[in-house]
């Protein structure tokens, strides 16, 4: 889930996860019937305590990182003028703000490294490493 506003993305840090230590943002794994837009709204909402409205797919990603292989839809979400906090009941994140898309803090998250490459380039679709170039976004 990618937040932006004003030309800021919203990051936390994650903790006592694969990737610890590294800046992304909410998600999670799906729930048994869920769609992928309800999964999103409440892992926002129990990560980081913001109902989401208006989602958009950003991109898709083959990743392989942090000893694990997975699908990864990242989505931009509008959640107003809400702040997002991580829940202290969630405790996967530590410090988090709004960063300058362009310098955010590093290292990323890998999904979220390749979520701000699709904002930056238009590229919705990353492969793993090897299978060739990702895919400019279709509209």
């Amino acid at each position: 889930m990618v937040f932006i506003r004003g030309g800021r993305v919203f990051l936390a840090q994650r903790q006592g996860a694969h990737g610890e230590a590294t800046w992304g943002s909410a998600g999670g794994h799906l729930e048994f019937g869920e769609t992928l837009e309800e999964c999103v709204r409440r892992e926002a909402l129990e990560e980081l305590g913001v109902t989401v409205g208006v989602l958009r797919v950003l991109c898709l990603s083959n990743i392989v990182a942090y000893d694990r292989h997975y699908v990864d839809v990242e989505f931009l979400g509008d959640i107003g003028d809400q702040e997002p906090v991580p829940q202290a009941s969630d405790g996967s994140f530590c410090e988090y703000g709004w960063f300058p898309l362009r310098e955010p803090p590093q290292p990323l998250f890998e999904p979220m490294r390749l979520a701000i490459a699709s904002l930056l380039t238009g590229e919705w679709y990353h492969p793993p490493p090897g299978e060739g170039p990702g895919a400019a976004h279709p509209d």
